[in-house]
């Protein structure tokens, strides 16, 4: 596959990092080539890489005890990806820094609203690599795992975040556990958050549709993408360490607009050939385009026809105990479950 010269460009000549979003090590390799530092993983993309490219994982696959049943089993095929990429990104080592080079893999989707169960399947799974970052959703019970597994020093990845409340939540956890690491004499790891945004353009989408609100496409785009800038504010101003990471993109605009941000962007093979093409065409440019903010007009037209934006975009519009309801993010874990972790069950 050729370079993607946009963003080899965005990896090498700014702030931004980026991963790969999908867990095909023909994906990884290539967007390794063109500049990337590292892996997601999901339920669904394990069950899509386990499926399709059986034979990149059968080594280790084959050393998954056989009486092994149901969830159990599906732990251990979601290690069996994780433990594989893991080494891939070792072997492309070594890397300059913490945040780069890891593999991410998110725990049971179920298990959202249970804490002591979350922070049980992270630790096992931290034990996959020294490369591996947790991903924990951002419900009520996840915002207390984060911080308990960031005070072991395991590196983080909180997820299924939707909203700029959210993104505070999990940047003061980490920042707790963080200090309680060190404080027991622990190196802290890294953390990521994603902002899943296009879950988040989903959701307005879906309710825009029902009742027939009248926003274009194009305002819940930017309207998604004025979550992220937001959130991205909020990191430089409360000077967390841990780093914005923007997720499921749904135009390469969306990339190009968040260029220079002190961020590791997670892109699906999809979106690296979309912001390519876009780029060949001239529609983006090699330009840091974080700074540049989306069109105010947007933001009122949307919040006024949507107050669910007007919960994701101001900070501290939706309470914590309020993270499992919000509309997206019972969206997204539901979607992560059926597409995915049910998937694996009959592999």
């Amino acid at each position: 596959m050729a370079i993607n010269e946009y963003l080899k460009w965005m990896a090498e000549n700014t702030s931004t990092q980026w991963c790969n979003d999908s867990a095909r090590l023909i994906d990884l390799n290539a967007a390794l080539d063109s500049g990337a530092c590292g892996c997601t993983t999901n339920p669904p993309l394990s069950y899509d890489t386990l499926k399709n490219t059986p034979e990149d994982f059968k080594a280790e696959v084959s050393k998954i005890d056989s009486s092994l049943k149901c969830n159990d089993r599906n732990v251990e095929l979601v290690g069996a990806v994780v433990k594989t990429i893991s080494k891939v990104l070792k072997d492309r080592g070594p890397w300059s820094n913490a945040h780069l080079g890891n593999v991410r893999t998110q725990v049971q989707p179920s298990l959202g609203q249970d804490g002591e169960g979350m922070l049980e399947q992270g630790k096992k799974m931290a034990a996959w690599g020294d490369n591996v970052m947790i991903k924990i959703p951002c419900t009520t019970a996840g915002i207390w795992t984060l911080e308990e597994l960031a005070a072991l020093g395991i590196p983080t990845n909180p997820t299924v975040c939707v909203s700029v409340s959210q993104y505070i939540a999990v940047g003061e956890a980490y920042e707790n556990g963080a200090a309680r690491a060190k404080k027991a004499g622990l190196t802290p790891g890294p953390s990521t958050a994603a902002l899943v945004m296009g879950r988040l353009q989903d959701y307005l989408t879906k309710i825009n549709m029902v009742r027939n609100a009248g926003l274009t496409d194009e305002d819940l785009e930017l309207a998604a993408l004025a979550v992220v800038k937001r959130c991205a504010e909020e990191n430089k101003k409360r000077g967390f360490s841990q780093k914005i990471m923007p997720a499921a993109f749904r135009s390469a605009r969306q990339i190009a607009q968040l260029a220079g941000a002190d961020a590791v962007m997670t892109i699906h093979p999809k979106w690296q050939q979309a912001v390519a093409n876009a780029f060949a065409k001239g529609e983006v440019e090699k330009k840091e385009l974080i700074d540049v903010p989306v069109d105010q007009a947007v933001i009122d037209k949307v919040s006024k026809a949507l107050p669910e934006f007007v919960l994701a975009y101001e900070p501290g519009a939706l309470p914590v105990e309020e993270f499992d309801f919000f509309g997206a993010t019972v969206m997204t874990l539901t979607g992560f479950d059926a597409t995915g972790w049910q998937p694996l069950l009959s592999l």
